[in-house]
């Protein structure tokens, strides 16, 4: 924790964003006070308006176009909310539950480690509650500019839309089939051993695909394809292309 107090500081004396926090919050008077809990309430409302969608084709497709979607998007839009049961945990406004969920994704790096565990694990929910049955698990993402937002599982697993749908389809067995050539990372050979350890620990790896609760789904070559097609109908237009805010003129 004792970088925070540091970032703190350097945001808050560097012009102008020593004025603009005082200016925005009510609670502060001076510069001095800013503190990173400030910082991060900033920057989660910037986001909160920066890159909200709400105009990609399916939205269209929603209020009564027919057109705004292709083929093999209205395709992998009847799989999605249908064989494939995708919505099962992509719902609602956002495509997600926001529930927690263990897919078994190829664990590499530091992971979420519980504070008494001896050695990285990727416990995911159960590192902040201690839960046993949130052990693996993690938050549904929202799929809305999904197509953008490469790679993905919460690690960066799978460089593909593809890629991640296919582990959902049968996560054990993508699980066995994953090797570390399928993440970018940057060549540095004394880390990378240490972030591929866990991929050897036997009963670690046991645990984890025990815990997967998702049964294995068939789908062809060409259904995988169309669902890939409808996540792109996901992404914004306008609303991506002219941002309310965009990059700023100048950057500190």
């Amino acid at each position: 924790d004792n970088g925070w107090p540091i970032l703190a500081k350097r945001v808050r004396t560097t012009a102008p964003y020593d004025t603009m926090f005082v200016d925005a919050f009510e609670h502060l008077s001076k510069p001095e006070q800013v503190t990173i809990v400030d910082i991060a309430n900033a920057l989660a409302a910037f986001q909160a308006i920066e890159w909200r969608s709400h105009d990609s084709p399916f939205d269209a497709y929603l209020a009564g176009d027919m057109s705004s979607l292709s083929q093999p998007q209205k395709r992998g839009m009847a799989l999605f909310f249908g064989e494939a049961d995708c919505s099962s945990c992509h719902a609602g406004a956002l495509l997600s539950d926001q529930k927690f969920h263990a897919l078994g994704l190829p664990p590499f790096g530091p992971g979420r480690t519980r504070r008494f565990d001896p050695y990285a694990r990727d416990v995911g929910r159960m590192g902040e509650s201690d839960a046993l049955t949130d052990a693996y698990a993690f938050r549904t993402p929202m799929l809305r500019n999904v197509a953008l937002t490469a790679p993905y599982g919460h690690n960066g697993a799978f460089a593909t839309l593809e890629g991640m749908i296919r582990h959902h389809l049968d996560p054990v067995a993508s699980l066995n089939a994953w090797s570390p050539e399928n993440v970018a990372l940057p060549k540095v050979d004394w880390l990378n051993a240490v972030d591929f350890l866990i991929l050897d620990d036997a009963r670690e790896m046991d645990r984890q695909r025990r815990a997967i609760a998702i049964e294995p789904t068939h789908l062809a070559a060409q259904d995988i394809a169309d669902l890939v097609a409808f996540m792109h109908a996901l992404t914004g237009t306008d609303s991506i292309q002219n941002p309310p805010f965009g990059l700023p003129d100048t950057k500190k």
